[in-house]
């Protein structure tokens, strides 16, 4: 189907919109942070990209404590609403004078926090909005592109202001683009009827939140090797792609911030394209197109640093894009089609922790791996280990497929 079309439902455009806004915005915050961070601590602002990381894994594992029993739509205006007012304190204070480093840190983990029970609620939404798979499987394509679009949007739009607005005002930016999409929420989803939230109350609703999603997709072999899979990604996507090539860059090419730049626009491209084309055919076999996702950003992580010239970095970037929506849409639709509503939010915040561990460990071992292996081997080596995985699962697709013939449990299904 076409991947516009659900925008004709002011519902869906309403709360796209909202998701639009906001990805455009944590691109100005992702920005704001790391420029901000290398200003008061140089080379070793890394770390606070991990604490980060940290802070949205956790919010992942325990969010739904707290989260679980409010309704969807209540969440996603709260911690909208929420994020603005805690960048607004950084922008006050960047008025008043240079933003010290534990301010920095406290706020950028109260927002990743916050930021970690977002998702999960709006991934909840969705089936409610779009009861009907086919359809479903356009809304996930199209809700998937707002990274995409924002990954292309952000860094011109950071390009256009970043000449006369301090990058402190930055938060600003972001806590007005957070505002926004908290109006567009609620113009959505105000006459929707939400799903009932869980009745479990007390420690066993503690339990649930927690390992909820754990027990519900016991036995889901599928889903098992995609979230394993994800951990690999994300690894290299954090330590190889982001740090390493910049890095690797910064030691061989006469025009580094231009050959990164370029790099990841291409990538950006590569990203949303493989979204558009993706997102107009359901995966019929969702093993397939995890399988595909780790070869194709394995290979083309690998060929990053051997890349002779601008040319040949940009088309390895867009090879390794096409990873990006071949994992979330099958991902997204084995969520959705295999679980109960009630289970959705639990078992996505099990996805968002596989990536927000992932790029916790990268964070973490890029210094160690640099200084084992180098800059440019360590790109490649992860990449290799990232192929590596996509050849395990189609190992495990051929295993998958003899039990289809005796009958396999459901869920367990290539």
């Amino acid at each position: 189907m076409n991947m516009v079309r659900p925008l004709a439902d002011r519902r869906i455009a309403s709360l796209w919109s909202a998701q639009l806004l906001a990805a455009t915005g944590a691109e100005f915050y992702m920005v704001a942070v790391i420029w901000t961070a290398s200003s008061l601590i140089g080379r070793d602002a890394g770390f606070v990209s991990a604490m980060q990381a940290g802070a949205l894994l956790a919010g992942s594992i325990f969010g739904g404590i707290v989260t679980d029993r409010w309704p969807h739509r209540s969440t996603m205006i709260g911690v909208n609403i929420a994020r603005a007012l805690l960048l607004l304190v950084l922008s006050g204070a960047d008025l008043v004078g240079p933003i010290g480093l534990p301010m920095l840190i406290v706020t950028a983990v109260l927002v990743a926090l916050a930021t970690a029970v977002y998702d999960p609620a709006l991934q909840a939404t969705l089936p409610v909005l779009v009861a009907d798979g086919e359809r479903r499987h356009g809304v996930n394509g199209l809700f998937d592109a707002t990274r995409r679009i924002a990954r292309i949007l952000g860094p011109g739009l950071v390009a256009l202001v970043g000449s006369f607005v301090p990058t402190g005002q930055f938060f600003t930016i972001t806590a007005v683009a957070f505002l926004l999409s908290a109006w567009a929420v609620h113009r959505g989803l105000s006459r929707v009827a939400m799903p009932d939230t869980t009745s479990v109350r007390g420690l066993e609703a503690v339990r649930d939140a927690v390992v909820g999603g754990a027990r519900a997709m016991r036995g889901h072999l599928v889903l098992y090797y995609g979230l394993a899979a994800d951990i690999v990604g994300n690894v290299t996507w954090s330590a190889g792609l982001l740090l390493g090539m910049a890095l690797h860059l910064q030691d061989t090419s006469p025009t580094p911030l231009t050959d990164y730049g370029l790099m990841m626009a291409a990538y950006g491209v590569g990203n949303l394209a493989s979204n558009v084309y993706l997102s107009g055919r359901r995966p019929q076999r969702p093993m397939l197109w995890l399988i595909g996702a780790k070869l194709t950003f394995g290979l083309g992580v690998f060929l990053l640093p051997f890349a002779p010239d601008r040319a040949w970095l940009m088309a390895s970037a867009a090879l390794a894009a096409v990873n990006g929506p071949l994992e979330n849409l099958a991902l997204l639709h084995i969520i959705q089609h295999d679980f109960p509503p009630h289970r959705i939010a639990q078992v996505y915040r099990l996805q968002m922790c596989a990536v927000f561990g992932g790029h916790l460990i990268g964070y973490l071992a890029a210094s160690s791996l640099f200084a084992l292996l180098g800059l440019g081997a360590t790109t490649a080596v992860l990449g290799a280990l990232t192929f590596a995985t996509g050849i395990v699962g189609l190992g495990l697709a051929r295993r998958l497929a003899g039990r289809r013939v005796q009958g396999p449990p459901p869920g367990s299904s290539p």
